[in-house]
């Protein structure tokens, strides 16, 4: 049986947000999404027609294309996607370093094996909603490699401390929506807080769109 995937784009750009900033990075854009963020850039992600249908050999021959190792498996919300622990077990087989993003309110027993299939290969990183109340699986927590929390209208230190225990060993990310200039500021308000209960997190814009690129 050959599995289809909806696959919405894959491009090779830069990563532009988190911990992996700047590094060569082709991105699987898979289609889908449980939420609805009013700042989403990506509503193309979830419209239920943007997408082709493409094999795993379809996926392989076009990011073969490029020489970068890295993987973004991103959406929507790609934990959404059937079949996604085929996909993520075959691209560690054929050598690339995955980085996965979630928003952390999905995840069942396939995923886990998956994940236990390709540790370390793969770094997940999880963006915690106000749709949702900022919740995370709680099965899901103990694969998060880095937090990374839009700072909007919404989000408050109260929120971000809901996982507080984890980030004296997981990287924690403040990252102002869209560029904005409010934003950016209330993040740096936000950071020098954390500090007042020994937290350290990083603000980082989503650079991608500084230089113009995708």
């Amino acid at each position: 049986m050959e599995y289809k995937f909806k696959i919405v784009e894959i491009f090779n750009s830069i990563e532009g947000e988190g911990s992996f900033i700047g590094y060569p990075t082709t991105f699987i854009r898979l289609e889908g999404c449980n939420l609805r963020c009013e700042w989403c850039d990506t509503t193309y992600s979830y419209d239920n027609k943007s997408f082709k249908l493409l094999s795993l050999k379809d996926i392989l021959k076009e990011i073969k294309r490029y020489k970068t190792k890295k993987v973004c498996i991103t959406g929507g919300e790609p934990f959404l996607t059937p079949n996604l622990p085929f996909l993520l077990i075959n691209l560690y087989k054929e050598g690339y370093y995955l980085i996965i993003e979630t928003n952390g309110t999905i995840f069942n027993e396939d995923l886990e094996i998956a994940l236990r299939e390709i540790y370390p290969k793969f770094y997940l990183v999880v963006s915690p909603k106000y749709e949702v109340k900022y919740i995370i699986n709680k099965f899901l927590i103990k694969y998060i490699n880095e937090f990374k929390f839009v700072v909007d209208k919404y989000i408050s230190i109260e929120d971000i401390l809901k996982y507080r225990n984890l980030y004296k060993v997981r990287p924690l990310i403040l990252q102002p929506e869209s560029n904005k200039k409010i934003f950016i500021k209330k993040a740096l308000d936000l950071q020098k807080e954390l500090l007042e209960f020994d937290i350290e997190a990083r603000v980082i814009p989503q650079c991608q769109k500084f230089m113009g690129v995708k």
